[in-house]
């Protein structure tokens, strides 16, 4: 360890600690991942629909299906990202998402969409994008990672502001030229990215957090490695904590996304316009930057499961609230207390997630919760389609995920640390 303390990249400024860099450059990463391979595909929900002859069931399900690739490859791409580090799964996965935009906007039938959407857009923003991001954070950031996380994961409101400027032009130049533009901006900016992205600090002679590397060298007992949990994979999936935590993300994650896709069904089915439902987004966007950077603050200094929990609670009510709902002005005022513990709720886990399990198998404890994410993912935008086309109403589906969010916030209780 000495020998690596003693070695400098000079490429680092020595005012400045790298991992602040790791944290923009994240940011930026996690606007353009949830940004085009999330939100905005809310937007082109209908005009694929009618481009294509299908139901807006089967547009939702494809969305919905695409994510068991993540599942699949998710226990794979965790363990390359802990092997090989974030920058070279980086510099693999953005140019096959770029491609993956250019060859849907040729595409002339369903089945040409789904195979372009499952093998690009969805493979290349899983290995480029979301774990490698997540866990470069994870492993530069310990004693303040909660904020860390939270300033990442501004991302993710950043993304949802997207929807109505895509909504904008795919009005004004098709879906087709949008789906174009978004593939040479995921290349032109994820490329920059990536060459930010550093695995671990260790490598370049510093620690978590900006920690003076004399005085640990002076006091080891000083380092935050020697206060954190550190499970492998393998001993992680043996705990009561790792199950409990897993069904509780995947269960939010499912009613966030069901409810994110079916938005602009949902609205059109009270009488509202496209532009209203992606404004919908703009204030999921909004009322979300708060949410996500108070909360995740307030979990470097308050147990984060008890944080979780009170949001849980609140979005249980919001999205019983919304179940009733019979107008478009109804379902905005519900949407605002869900933005904002909507917020908290993307972010708190990332950083709970290490706090629980360590940061040296991040990318691997990661890779093996993602099948499960995916599975509610996938199940929950079909079942809330499903109950439209069977009932015309969402309400059925409302009040569904409004019971899920309940046992979710019980879940989250049981996973208690584990030495």
């Amino acid at each position: 360890m000495e020998n690596n303390l003693q070695r400098k990249d000079q490429k680092f400024p020595n005012n400045i600690f790298y991992g602040w860099w790791i944290i923009i450059a994240g940011l930026v990463g996690m606007t353009l991942g949830v940004g085009f391979n999330f939100h905005a595909l809310n937007a082109f929900i209908i005009p694929i629909s009618d481009s294509f002859n299908v139901s807006i069931s089967i547009v939702a399900t494809v969305l919905s299906v695409a994510r068991i690739e993540t599942a699949l490859i998710g226990p794979l791409e965790g363990y390359l990202v802990d092997r090989f580090g974030p920058r070279i799964m980086m510099f693999i996965g953005i140019p096959i998402m770029s491609l993956g935009f250019f060859l849907i906007s040729y595409a002339q039938n369903i089945t040409v969409f789904i195979i372009c959407f499952l093998f690009g857009v969805v493979l290349g923003s899983s290995l480029g994008l979301g774990n490698p991001i997540s866990t470069s954070v994870a492993n530069w950031w310990v004693k303040k990672r909660g904020r860390a996380f939270g300033i990442l994961w501004l991302g993710t409101s950043l993304a949802s502001i997207m929807v109505p400027l895509v909504n904008i032009f795919i009005e004004s130049f098709g879906w087709r030229s949008a789906f174009r533009l978004m593939g040479l901006l995921v290349l032109i900016v994820g490329i920059p990215i990536a060459c930010v992205m550093r695995h671990r600090p260790e490598q370049y002679g510093m620690f978590p957090d900006g920690d003076d590397p004399n005085t640990i060298l002076e006091h080891p007992n000083t380092t935050t490695d020697s206060i954190e949990s550190s499970f492998t994979m393998f001993e992680a999936i043996r705990l009561r904590t790792f199950w409990a935590f897993t069904f509780s993300v995947s269960i939010r994650i499912g009613i966030t996304t069901a409810v994110a896709i079916n938005s602009f069904p949902l609205v059109v089915s009270l009488g509202g316009t496209t532009s209203q439902a992606s404004m919908l987004f703009l204030l999921q966007g909004i009322l979300s930057a708060p949410g996500r950077l108070f909360l995740s603050w307030a979990g470097d200094n308050i147990n984060k499961r008890y944080i979780m929990a009170v949001s849980l609670l609140v979005m249980t009510i919001s999205l019983f609230c919304m179940s009733l709902a019979k107008s478009f002005s109804f379902l905005a005022l519900c949407w605002i207390p869900y933005s904002v513990v909507w917020g908290g709720l993307s972010s708190l886990p990332q950083s709970l997630r290490a706090d629980l399990f360590g940061r040296k198998n991040f990318g691997s404890i990661q890779g093996a919760m993602s099948p499960f994410h995916s599975i509610f993912s996938v199940s929950g935008p079909i079942f809330a389609a499903a109950v439209y086309e069977s009932t015309k109403s969402y309400s059925g589906a409302f009040v569904t995920f409004s019971c899920l969010s309940l046992i979710s916030m019980v879940l989250i209780l049981i996973a208690k640390p584990v030495k």
